[in-house]
């Protein structure tokens, strides 16, 4: 998929636990980005990001978020039988380099 890039910083130690979360559902960092956007694009909200739930409302809203995040069943690509090698060697051939 073609698109711009999005850069975040967090320590190594957040990055791979978040990301062993992330793979438990399946997901992959920039899934889990593409969703975050999906829901700030349609509800024109970022309250989400920054308030902590304090009502039951605010709960279950804060619910429904989490398990939005993870589709039924785990995202198929391209690049799922592919090892990692495969997937650079791939994405060079893809930009002309190879």
């Amino acid at each position: 998929m073609d698109g711009a890039m999005v850069t975040g910083r967090m320590s190594p130690e957040k990055k791979s636990s978040g990301n062993a979360v992330l793979e438990k559902f399946g997901l992959n960092a920039s899934q889990a980005i593409n969703f975050m956007y999906d829901r700030l694009v349609s509800e024109q909200d970022a309250s989400f990001l920054t308030n902590s739930p304090t009502t039951s409302e605010d709960w279950e809203s804060a619910a429904k978020f989490v398990d939005a995040l993870a589709p039924a069943k785990p995202l198929a690509t391209r690049f799922d039988s592919m090892s990692r090698a495969e997937i650079k060697m791939d994405r060079a051939r893809a930009k002309g380099l190879v």
